[in-house]
């Protein structure tokens, strides 16, 4: 449903220039593009591990929601011949949020009497992506469309929970949440894009613009033995900025 939606907004987009009239409205060869904007994503992550307390299995789990981040966005394009040109894209996309973990204490006296802890824990990811684009332009005289499509090669950094401290005191029947500690995993994925770019133009070589791009990729994170990950990368990118023509 999210990717048909997509499309149709992409197709949206290209119809007032398509109205307008085509004609040479792209000014030179070069484009750069600066935006401002978010991305958006359902890219949950959910940690299960287990770690040995009190000589019996912990388990641990932690939830991260990366559901929406700042983005900042740059790009070139070169017009190669008539309406195709190539070009190259400079994502990042960064959150801190919270991560909600939960484990299940052994007693330090009796065996299969787990204590329930609860508790938060600093988390984050960020994501510098370069974008490589096969570019095919929708030029009229006061709008022009770019549309998109290449690979990504998605550089990310995520924090992930390793463990969980915590207090209890005699008779121990209870114990409560100290703190999560956590790693900083890093991971290199290539995955793909598609994406649209309407410039309106407010002179022969400046104008207004905003943009449009779904980026997708996977990638496994490990924060030590039994502890690993698997979440998607990149998301649905909407921004706008400035655009400069040479």
């Amino acid at each position: 449903m999210r990717r048909a939606l997509f499309l149709a907004t992409l197709a949206s987009l290209a119809v007032p220039a398509l109205a307008a009239g085509q004609d040479s409205g792209w000014d030179g060869r070069v484009r750069i593009g600066i935006n401002g904007g978010i991305q958006t994503s359902d890219n949950a992550i959910h940690q299960a591990f287990t770690l040995q307390k009190n000589l019996e299995g912990t388990p641990i789990t932690a939830d991260i929601a990366v559901q929406r981040e700042p983005l900042f966005d740059a790009g070139l394009v070169v017009r190669i011949r008539g309406r195709f040109g190539v070009g190259v894209a400079v994502s990042y996309a960064m959150r801190d949020i919270n991560a909600d973990v939960t484990a299940q204490i052994p007693h330090p006296f009796f065996f299969s009497q787990p204590r329930a802890v609860t508790g938060t824990a600093a988390a984050g990811r960020t994501e510098t992506t370069t974008h490589i684009d096969a570019v095919w332009m929708v030029p009229s005289r006061k709008v022009d469309v770019l549309l998109s499509v290449g690979p990504s090669l998605f550089n990310v950094t995520q924090t992930l929970i390793t463990d969980v401290l915590y207090a209890d005191a005699y008779p121990y029947d209870a114990a409560t949440f100290g703190s999560a500690p956590t790693a900083t995993a890093r991971r290199t994925a290539t995955g793909f894009h598609v994406g649209a770019d309407v410039t309106v133009k407010l002179s022969a070589h400046v104008g207004v613009g905003g943009l449009l791009r779904f980026s997708r990729a996977s990638a496994t994170f490990t924060a030590g033995t039994d502890n690993s990950v698997t979440t998607d990368l990149g998301g649905l990118q909407a921004g706008g900025g400035v655009r400069i023509g040479f």
